[in-house]
């Protein structure tokens, strides 16, 4: 997990990467939706959902990215407080 945010900057960001298969790139804009799991998932497909929709609430966003050589990294961004 890595967090980046400087003394100048309205925004605090979180990143948190793995090493495992990844997320291919046409799946990258719909692994947000409600009910979405991967190939070989079991779970419920709510958790990145949620993820996403309170970290809207907070007028943040949520993305996610290749982690070279292999997985993905997923960066939260919230404004900061003042």
């Amino acid at each position: 997990m890595q967090e980046d945010a400087s003394a100048e900057s309205k925004q605090q960001a979180v990143q948190v990467a793995d090493n495992g298969p990844g997320v291919p790139d046409d799946h990258k804009a719909e692994i947000f939706g409600k009910g979405e799991t991967g190939l070989d998932s079991a779970g419920t497909g709510l958790g990145l959902y949620l993820v996403e929709t309170l970290v809207s609430a907070y007028d943040g966003s949520v993305s996610v990215a290749d982690n070279d050589p292999e997985g993905a990294v997923f960066a939260v961004t919230l404004p900061r407080a003042e």
